[in-house]
């Protein structure tokens, strides 16, 4: 999978930088966004999972489910 990098400029609050890099153990600016962005994706994916509603049934029940617990999963 090929990644896409957008350079951009932002302002960066140094206090929560450095909070994010001992929390994920990142070391460089974009190492640590990047890392960052890629937790809060994760987190979103998995907001209330529930193994047996989520896991059990047939692939269409298990994607109906996540359907109506993430509308933008659809997309």
């Amino acid at each position: 999978m090929v990644m896409r990098m957008a350079r951009t400029t932002v302002d960066i609050d140094e206090r929560a930088l450095a909070s994010a890099r001992a929390e994920l153990g990142t070391t460089g600016l974009s190492a640590t966004v990047n890392a960052a962005l890629r937790d809060v994706a994760r987190r979103r994916a998995l907001a209330g999972f529930d193994v047996l509603r989520d896991i059990e049934g047939t692939p269409a029940e298990v994607a109906a489910n996540r359907l109506e617990r993430l509308p933008e999963a659809a997309a």
